[in-house]
């Protein structure tokens, strides 16, 4: 068994989204923007244990994600990690750090 289908049925089983479901959101984040496997992993955690967000709250998440690239994944995670288990927050890091200079 891969090492991320392993995470994804761990996750899966801590927050009751379908191994599935979490495996084609982390491969639909890492490659959206960054392709950084890693990072996704810690955001949709901290989106699903955290925030507690169910599956149509983190599709649109990742989806709010994939329309706001470029975007630095690291930043991302940093601020959704602040978000603290508040979804709202989370979805506002989305335009915090895809926002762009003008």
């Amino acid at each position: 068994m891969s090492e991320q289908k392993k995470w994804a049925e761990k996750l899966s089983s801590q927050c009751g989204l379908s191994s599935a479901f979490l495996n084609s959101v982390l491969e639909e984040l890492s490659e959206s923007c960054y392709g950084d496997a890693a990072t996704s992993k810690t955001v949709i955690e901290e989106l699903t244990m955290s925030c507690h967000m169910n599956e149509a709250e983190l599709r649109k998440f990742v989806g709010s994600v994939s329309k706001s690239c470029p975007m630095d994944a690291k930043k991302l995670k940093s601020e959704v990690v602040k978000a603290e288990g508040k979804k709202e927050l989370a979805f506002q890091a989305i335009s915090k750090v895809g926002a762009r200079p003008t």
